[in-house]
């Protein structure tokens, strides 16, 4: 293979860490929630903090993760993160009761974390700044991808020809033991002359946790991930069921949270377009924002193909969130490729917080209105406008453009 090439096989690496082990193995639980729930006898309540045991992990890796990413190399953290996100996810399907469940969803969203919070360095350290924006939309791609796959396919495909929720999960794990597989026997570093920043090189935790915690705009940038993390996990941990409560059919709910995915899949290059065009990145997330608390003030009002139409409508409009604010964290002053690890790990550990919080404290409130939840979750992610006012504005700088310049 060419050495010229081989970053677009890294990203090819990472898209399928991601792909895999954020959006197939993640993705399978909430539609696969009625039936787990009938089947150990869980409540709303325990759904949703079953749901936020997987970030909650995350609280406690995603600075760990980045840091050791910065250490001790892309290939080799994701390689032992994937193999165990494999191992973790089938352990799940050995659940017997809601602590069993529990625990083992912990366990899998501590490698689940470690690879959110790696894979996009692997952006950092093979791609220039000016293919930020494209590299991280392409990796929320292949997360989009294995999310719609998860939940078109689990519930409604797999269950019934696996025999159930456990074999689902179970069969669920073994990609992701593959994709290690290539990440150790195929996967490398790049080389000095093939880094696109000249000060990217491993460097001590001390110096790197240092540099970082110093830097305001990634704490920031932290709880505003905290917000967007915590309305999108918990909205989407909550519609299937609160889809199927209503009186919806499988297939219809299921639908619904694929189309959730869908949409952030087809709009989300166009948005990362969009924003380098106008050359205005924290505008465009902002509006991303603004339309995800707006629809969720707007669903639990409508129902059928009027349910369908703003659903989509705000999937396209926010698609653009992830990648806008992963490279945007990246174009931190102080943090580039070198820092970028535990930058984003430090963000996502915060982030988390929100993600773990959010679907316990939302479903809670399902008893006294279906829709009160959905509703909780838009508020959360208003709170990101004012505090994404409090970011610099960079947008003159080619820092997420997409231009072919240079391949």
């Amino acid at each position: 293979m060419k050495k010229s090439n081989y970053k677009w096989y890294a990203l090819g690496l990472a898209m399928l860490a991601y792909g895999i082990v954020t959006g197939l193995d993640r993705m399978c639980l909430p539609v696969l929630f009625k039936e787990i729930s009938l089947d150990l006898g869980l409540g709303m309540a325990s759904i949703g903090t079953i749901w936020g045991m997987d970030p909650l992990a995350g609280v406690f890796v995603s600075l760990p993760g980045g840091l050791l990413a910065d250490r001790f190399g892309v290939k080799r953290t994701l390689t032992i993160a994937c193999l165990l996100a494999g191992v973790f996810c089938a352990l799940r399907g050995f659940s017997n009761n809601f602590l069993t469940l529990a625990a083992t969803s912990f366990l899998f969203g501590l490698m689940a974390t470690v690879v959110f919070t790696v894979a996009p360095k692997t952006t950092a350290v093979w791609f220039s700044h000016r293919h930020l924006g494209l590299t991280n939309a392409l990796l929320q791609v292949a997360m989009t991808i294995g999310s719609m796959t998860s939940t078109m396919l689990s519930a409604t495909l797999l269950s019934p020809l696996l025999g159930g929720w456990r074999n689902v999960l179970l069969v669920l794990g073994i990609p992701a033991v593959i994709i290690a597989l290539l990440w150790l026997f195929t996967g490398r570093e790049p080389q000095k002359r093939e880094l696109p920043d000249a000060s990217a090189s491993a460097i001590p935790f001390k110096q790197a946790l240092s540099q970082v915690v110093r830097l305001k705009e990634v704490w920031i940038w932290g709880f505003i991930m905290l917000t967007f993390m915590g309305s999108m996990t918990g909205f989407g941990g909550y519609l299937a069921l609160y889809l199927r409560n209503l009186g919806w059919t499988n297939v219809a709910s299921d639908t619904a949270i694929t189309l959730l995915s869908a949409t952030g899949l087809i709009g989300m290059i166009p948005m990362v377009l969009i924003a380098n065009r106008l050359k205005a990145p924290k505008t465009i997330f902002m509006f991303s924002m603004m339309t995800l608390a707006l629809s969720f003030f707007i669903l639990p009002f409508l129902q059928g193909s009027w349910f369908y139409v703003v659903l989509i409508l705000s999937g396209l409009l926010r698609s653009g969130a992830p990648a806008l604010a992963t490279a945007l964290i990246f174009q931190v002053k102080g943090v580039g490729s070198t820092y970028g690890g535990t930058a984003a790990g430090l963000a996502t550990t915060i982030g988390m917080i929100g993600s773990f919080a959010a679907p316990p404290l939302g479903n809670s409130l399902a008893g006294i209105h279906p829709g009160l939840p959905i509703i909780f979750w838009g508020v959360l992610a208003l709170v990101s406008l004012p505090l994404s006012l409090m970011i610099k504005n960079r947008g003159q700088e080619k820092v997420i453009s997409i231009s072919h310049e240079g391949h």
